[in-house]
């Protein structure tokens, strides 16, 4: 391929009209898959339910276990308080810190419950899976 058309090999860091135009059609084709496959994720997003708006197990995951932490810190913390006030240290912090981690775990179960709740049609929509005993 020539950068005039008489044989000669184009300058250095030059690209022929050939070359150029065969990019430009292999970029746009390259746009055309790519633009095709955005719309079928998107489509396929839509009718399971995904998307951004949807938590990722491990953020569900770290939600769980900061409620039931703070479970547990705020009722320690509020226990030792009131501990200091009115002397009599450790009964209301063990107390408080029981009632911050039954509270927690509450929390969680629910939590666990309302996320159990919204992904039940997406797993009766899911396929079965052939067991490796079943033939």
């Amino acid at each position: 391929m020539s950068a005039d058309g008489k044989g000669q090999p184009p300058e250095r860091g030059e690209i022929s009209p050939e070359d150029r135009e065969a990019f430009r059609k292999r970029s746009e084709e390259l746009g055309q898959k790519l633009d095709a496959l955005k719309s079928q994720k998107a489509k396929a997003e839509r009718s399971v339910g995904g998307g951004p708006q949807n938590q990722s197990a491990y953020g569900a995951a770290f939600k769980f276990a900061a409620e039931l932490l703070v479970g547990v810190i705020v009722g320690g913390g509020l226990g030792w308080a009131l501990d200091k006030q009115f002397g009599t240290a450790p009964w209301l912090m063990i107390v408080l810190v029981i009632l911050g981690f039954a509270a927690g775990l509450l929390n969680v179960v629910r939590a666990a419950q309302q996320a159990q709740a919204k992904n039940e049609p997406l797993q009766k929509a899911a396929p079965s899976v052939k067991d490796d005993d079943e033939e």
